[in-house]
């Protein structure tokens, strides 16, 4: 999809200040140096007490608002993303980061796409204020904490390891920091049992007082599914790169024009050969090893690593900037930004 007249009007972040390190979790018997040296994390942070997804993501979410110069009746949506527990059962996040940031009376929705959740709010946010001409503006957020004895961060999953955080981000049709020239989603649910595996069908969570893991899941699903290894990749592999070709099209650019890459932090092995090495990313556009020193915080990646760049990189006007993340599922979601100025905060 090609945009016009959608800018982003302001990030957001938020980061607890408790970070626990690899070499700790490593002394606790939660994570091992071979896991430490194959995936390169060498910290999370983690939530206080108190500090749960929607909370950060309020927190993230205020930030943004007050850097995007809007004011609270502009905004007609709030969209928050997440992954884990967020602190309640039977309960509507969203409509808690609507309360404690823009409040209003428009509708505040929630999306569930595992790591693609942010930036599958982001595009479904972009169709509405694009939709709807008495909407101005949209604030989209995601927020995680993975707690035990529900998850253990560093060892859910073989690969990656989990940090807590929020992101937010505000979009606009009034204009703002950069301009959306596209955004793509592809999807092969051929995958999802991939979540899934032989997991049995419970009654609620957290049913046999385990810590949620997806290893076995994952062996289940090539085991049943009679499916090799390879031809897994193959699939995720050829997904991952339409997705990308198919929004630097809708922009009408090439990725060599591309200052900013912003994906998900993964673990080295994964980004080394599964995203800059198949796409031909180079890594120093990137902020992967940022990254590595916050874990894979839920869906807020690349909205994170786009506050970062802001920080840190001094983008300037015309640079282009590419969000790319893969939820399970599986969904694969792009997009591309021109700066328009580099940001006042």
């Amino acid at each position: 999809m090609r945009w016009n007249d959608l800018y982003v009007a302001a990030t957001g972040s938020y980061l607890p200040e408790r970070v626990e390190t690899a070499e700790e979790a490593i002394a606790a018997g939660r994570y091992t140096e071979e896991k430490r040296v194959l995936n390169g994390f060498r910290s999370v942070r983690v939530a206080g007490p108190g500090e749960t997804g929607p909370t950060m993501a309020a927190e993230a979410g205020r930030q943004a608002v007050a850097r995007s110069g809007h004011a609270d009746d502009e905004f007609g949506l709030v969209v928050h993303s997440y992954i884990g527990h967020q602190g309640l059962d039977l309960w509507t996040p969203a409509s808690y980061v609507q309360r404690e940031t823009v409040g209003g009376p428009g509708p505040a929705f929630e999306v569930k796409q595992a790591c693609n959740g942010m930036l599958a709010a982001f595009e479904l946010a972009a169709s509405y204020v694009s939709s709807h001409p008495d909407v101005t503006a949209a604030l989209v957020t995601a927020g995680d904490a993975f707690r035990l004895p529900y998850v253990d961060r560093w060892g859910m999953d073989p690969q990656n390891v989990d940090g807590d955080g929020a992101a937010a981000l505000v979009l606009s049709t009034r204009g703002g920091f950069a301009r959306v020239r596209s955004s793509y989603s592809y999807a092969d649910s051929s995958l999802e049992p991939m979540s899934r595996g032989g997991a049995e069908w419970t009654d609620g969570p957290f049913a046999d007082g385990g810590a949620v893991g997806v290893t076995d899941r994952k062996n289940d699903f090539l085991h049943a599914e009679e499916l090799d290894f390879d031809s897994v990749i193959e699939k995720i592999s050829t997904s991952v790169q339409h997705s990308l070709k198919q929004a630097l099209h809708e922009a009408g650019a090439d990725l060599s024009d591309i200052r900013f890459f912003l994906h998900q932090n993964l673990s080295q092995s994964i980004v080394t050969h599964g995203i800059h090495g198949l796409m031909g990313i180079d890594p120093s556009t990137t902020v992967h090893d940022w990254g590595l020193g916050l874990g894979q915080v839920g869906s807020a990646d690349v909205v994170l690593g786009l506050d970062h760049v802001i920080a840190t990189r001094d983008p300037q006007p015309g640079d282009l900037a590419v969000m790319q993340a893969a939820g399970a599922g599986f969904v694969w979601t792009t997009v591309v930004l021109e700066f328009l100025e580099t940001p006042s905060w």
